[in-house]
């Protein structure tokens, strides 16, 4: 068997813990995909996979259970009970992407902000208003309140399919707190 490329999962917070000790212990070469992105207002560079990292070895030379014990990693990522290989042709198209990301000075921004009224612009939704709820991560894909047959749903949409839409949407109260809703002259019987 040759060398292939397989998925870990690693500790919360240990990606380069477990990089380097895989680095050094196993022989192996390690993928630790990070990108420059805002947090907290501060730019710095983190994991684009909190939690995984990607590893190329050959498994007939290096147990599994050798890389599970290593520090910081939870396991080897597997199905049906065996790790499951990663095509090189994805490893090749991640580095790729993540030269591209480098190149443009990491994940690309959004310029909305909470209650701010967006547009999707794209998907099955496209021409619906909605309200901007926040970022997820990975930053390309947001969350946004939809009044969707009379109720509010949140839906998570491609950060590229959003427009500004008008002026910051305020949600109104429904409520006094406790589940009494609030009487207005339009709702008042």
């Amino acid at each position: 068997m040759s060398k292939l490329w397989y998925v870990v999962h690693t500790k919360a917070q240990q990606e380069l813990l477990a990089a380097g000790l895989l680095e050094q212990r196993h022989a192996a070469t390690v993928l630790l995909p990070q990108v420059r992105q805002r947090y907290r207002g501060q730019l710095r560079t983190a994991p684009l996979f909190p939690g995984y990292l990607f590893v190329e070895l050959d498994l007939e030379q290096v147990e599994a259970s050798a890389v599970n014990n290593t520090p910081g990693v939870i396991r080897l990522v597997a199905f049906g009970g065996l790790p499951k290989p990663v095509p090189a042709k994805v490893i090749l198209t991640l580095q790729a992407r993540l030269a591209e990301l480098d190149a443009q000075g990491g994940l690309p921004q959004h310029p909305f902000k909470e209650g701010d009224r967006v547009r999707l612009t794209g998907g099955p939704l496209a021409g619906l208003e909605a309200v901007f709820v926040g970022p997820m991560r990975p930053a390309e894909r947001v969350r946004v309140l939809l009044e969707f047959l009379g109720q509010e749903q949140e839906a998570l949409v491609p950060v590229e399919d959003l427009e500004a839409a008008g002026g910051p949407a305020k949600r109104p109260r429904r409520t006094r707190g406790q589940g009494r809703p609030i009487r207005t002259g339009s709702n008042h019987r």
